[in-house]
C-alpha cells in the first residue's frame, strides 16, 4: 500500500481546561509500528501499562487484518484476488466480499460521485505505470498508457446490496485504495480501542489521523500541519476531537522527467501524476472521509475542491499552491476557521508537545 507523501505532525495541547483536572488513574502510552508500507502511531490513555499494551497489540492485529484485505503489493490480498478475476475479461457475475472491503468500496463510490470521478480507486493500472516512472525517471509508453486508461473507471464497479456481492464489468481492472484505506484503518483502530474502554486515543498513519476523545482534562487534540514550502516547519495547528484529519501533497514523493515534476497523485483524466504544486489539509467527521477528500481536492484544484468540500457535512479544507515562481497561495473553506488554533492561543501559554 502506498506511503502517504506528506506527514502530519502530532501535537498535544499542554494547557488544561480551567477547573478541570486530569484523571490521576490514566497515563499516556505511545506506540509505533511499520504497517501498510508506512509507520502507524498510537497514543492511548490507559489506567496501566498492561491494559495499554494489550490494546495496542489488538490494534496492530486489526491493522494487519486490513492490510491483508487492501494491500496492492500482497498478491494474496483480497483486493488483488478480486482484481485478478478480470484478467481474462469482465466478471460474469458478482462475488462475495468481506465486510471491510464492502465498506471501503461504498465509501469509494460515494467519493467518486462527489468528486466528479477524480477520486477513482480503479486507477491501479496507472499506479503501476507511475511507479515505473518514479523508478526510471521516464514517462510511460503512450500505447501502454492508453491501454491502462481503458481499464480505469469507477462505474465498472457494480455492487449488489441484497446479496453483498461485487462485480467488475471491465477486463484488466486493478484497485488502488491507497487514498482511502489508511483513513478507514485508523477509524477502525479508534473504534476497537473505544470498545475496550480506551476512547481517549489517537491513531495516525503517515498523513492520515483519526482521533478519539481528547486526553484527560483537555477539550481537544491539536495537530500541527507541515508547511508545503518548508516541510521542516509547522505552518499552523488545528483542533479536533473524535474527528479525522489528513494531508495530501507532493512534498516527498514525486518524479522528475525532462525537468518536469510529476506527483505520486494520479489524475485519472490524464493518467499521469499531477504537475502543479499543491498541498491539501482536510478535516472530516471520519478519517476515511478526510483521507479521500485530500486526494480528490489535490486533483480538482482550489476552486472545484472547495466547492466539493463545502457539500460534505462537517468537513473543511485548507489548500496551498505554489506557482512556478515559488509564490505560495492559501485557500480555505468556510468551515476551516473553526478548526484553526489562533496565533493568540499559541502564544498565550498554550504550549505544545510534539510527538514526532
Amino acid at each position: 500500500m502506498a506511503v502517504s507523501n506528506w506527514r502530519l505532525i502530532f501535537a498535544i495541547c499542554a494547557a488544561f481546561l480551567s477547573g478541570s483536572a486530569a484523571r490521576a488513574d490514566l497515563q499516556r502510552f505511545e506506540y509505533s509500528a511499520p504497517k501498510m508500507g508506512t509507520v502507524f502511531d498510537l497514543i492511548i490513555w490507559s489506567p496501566d501499562q498492561t491494559t495499554a499494551d494489550d490494546a495496542a497489540d489488538a490494534a496492530w492485529q486489526r491493522v494487519d487484518q486490513l492490510n491483508k484485505i487492501f494491500s496492492d503489493y500482497d498478491p494474496d490480498s483480497e483486493l488483488n484476488h478480486l482484481s485478478r478475476m478480470t484478467d481474462k475479461g469482465p466478471m460474469a457475475q458478482g462475488v462475495p466480499v468481506s465486510d471491510d472491503m464492502w465498506a471501503v468500496l461504498l465509501y469509494a463510490i460515494d467519493a467518486a460521485k462527489r468528486s466528479d470521478g477524480t477520486f477513482d480507486i480503479t486507477v491501479g493500472p496507472l499506479t503501476h505505470l507511475q511507479r515505473k516512472t518514479r523508478n526510471e525517471a521516464k514517462l510511460p509508453d503512450p500505447q501502454k498508457l492508453k491501454e491502462a486508461m481503458e481499464c480505469v473507471g469507477w462505474r465498472y464497479i457494480k455492487m449488489d446490496e441484497r446479496h453483498h456481492t461485487v462485480q467488475l464489468l471491465h477486463a484488466g481492472m486493478q484497485f488502488d485504495v491507497g487514498g482511502i484505506a489508511k483513513g478507514y484503518t485508523s477509524d477502525q483502530v479508534i473504534k476497537l480501542l473505544a470498545k475496550r474502554g480506551l476512547g481517549q486515543c489517537l491513531c495516525g498513519a503517515a498523513g492520515d489521523i483519526a482521533a478519539g476523545d481528547p486526553p484527560p482534562g483537555r477539550q481537544e487534540w491539536r495537530v500541527a500541519i507541515q508547511s508545503l514550502k518548508n516541510p521542516e516547519q509547522m505552518s499552523d495547528y488545528v483542533r479536533i476531537r473524535s474527528y479525522g484529519i489528513s494531508t495530501s501533497g507532493d512534498t516527498y514523493r514525486s518524479a522528475e522527467v525532462n525537468g518536469k515534476r510529476y506527483s505520486h497523485i494520479i489524475d485519472p483524466r490524464t493518467g499521469l501524476g499531477l504537475t502543479s504544486r499543491i498541498g491539501v489539509t482536510t478535516v472530516a467527521p471520519h478519517g476515511v472521509i478526510s483521507d479521500w477528500t485530500g486526494t480528490a481536492i489535490s486533483i480538482l484544484g482550489p476552486e472545484k475542491g472547495l466547492e466539493m468540500i463545502e457539500k460534505i457535512d462537517g468537513a473543511a479544507a485548507r489548500i496551498v499552491t505554489i506557482d512556478e515562481q515559488g509564490n505560495e497561495k492559501v485557500y480555505e473553506s468556510q468551515r476551516f476557521a473553526q478548526f484553526l488554533v489562533s496565533r493568540n492561543e499559541l502564544t498565550s501559554g498554550a504550549a505544545t508537545n510534539p510527538v514526532h
